[in-house]
């Protein structure tokens, strides 16, 4: 395939990811109400999920097809791109209000959740047992999040679908036929798009000469991670700009237990030696960084917004450098 097909596939791959992502969620969100779950543990399963499910679907394709680089590379760049690029650019628009539980609480728990996706890649192979155990760490946090959060639902609603009071004798077949529709059509969707972001991805990668995993930094990431760059935005434009803080954070927790440990279980992923004395100090070290820069006043201002945006820029430089000296 050419490039410009290269690009049309990666293109059409990362659309379809993204919609079909939205589908599953509205349409599972709305049977699992329908069914009486309550909107809390909707709000922390099925909506948590959605928030992280383009990057998990691609990193399980990429397992699939053996390209553990890019799913590395996606899980890293993308943690990466939430907190130096998508907190730069909320903060930017609206400086963010950090209430003190983010920052005594949420913030920790996502460094602890990338330190363990960290600990996992210095073997140089995040194996089964490390997927495994990953994958047991998001059913923890999901665990502890819904046990905090009964005391606080109001804090998971406002990402939840809101059903309209069911008619006598419940919803019509059409209403739950329509919603499954969607469950299906949206994980059909996950899949079909993560065989084209991937197939797209790897043809780019050797049409410029560059590795998998600085595509997996770069392009995968930055789109898997433009879902929760236009929440985080519209949030901060509407004056809801801790949300952008919450979504960070979901998303990172997810992306380092659950897409590196699922994608983990389907087959062992290996880890460049460069990602591990590169990358993984740099996530490491942006999310200490807008910890430091929230945690004196309990915000995010400008000024630590326009500090994120040049450190990510900067890491883009760097690995734009090395790649042409590559």
């Amino acid at each position: 395939m050419g490039p410009l097909i290269d690009a049309l596939f990666f293109a059409a791959g990362l659309v379809l990811l993204v919609k079909s992502a939205d589908w599953l969620v509205l349409g599972g969100a709305l049977i699992a109400e329908g069914l009486g779950v309550r909107p809390l543990v909707v709000g922390l399963t099925i909506v948590a999920f959605g928030t992280s499910a383009p990057e998990l679907a691609a990193g399980i394709g990429a397992a699939l097809r053996d390209h553990g680089e890019i799913v590395i590379g996606t899980v890293v760049g993308s943690n990466i791109a939430n907190v130096a690029l998508i907190l730069g650019v909320a903060s930017l628009i609206r400086p963010v209000p950090c209430r003190r539980p983010v920052v005594v609480r949420e913030m920790p728990i996502m460094l602890a959740a990338i330190t363990l996706g960290a600990a996992a890649m210095l073997g140089g192979t995040v194996n089964r047992w490390e997927g495994a155990a990953l994958t047991a760490g998001i059913l923890v946090y999901i665990a502890l999040a819904y046990r905090v959060a009964r005391r606080a639902p109001e804090l998971f609603e406002p990402d939840t679908p809101k059903l309209q009071p069911p008619p006598d004798g419940g919803f019509p077949r059409s209403w739950w036929i329509k919603n499954a529709a969607l469950v299906l059509l949206g994980s059909a969707g996950l899949a079909l798009g993560a065989h084209l972001l991937i197939t797209g991805a790897e043809s780019l990668a050797r049409w410029l000469g560059v590795s998998e995993l600085v595509i997996g930094l770069t392009v995968v990431a930055i789109g898997t991670s433009l879902p929760e760059l236009f929440t985080s935005a519209r949030a901060a434009m509407t004056s809801h700009s801790d949300i952008a803080v919450g979504n960070v954070v979901g998303s990172n927790v997810f992306n380092s237990l659950c897409v590196m440990g699922v994608a983990a279980l389907v087959a062992p992923l290996p880890v460049p030696d460069a990602s591990v004395a590169r990358d993984v100090p740099v996530m490491l070290g942006v999310a200490a960084l807008a910890l430091f820069l929230m945690a004196p006043r309990k915000r995010l201002t400008r000024p630590a917004g326009l500090v994120l945006l040049l450190t990510y820029a900067s890491y883009i430089a760097a690995l734009a450098a090395v790649s042409v000296r590559a």
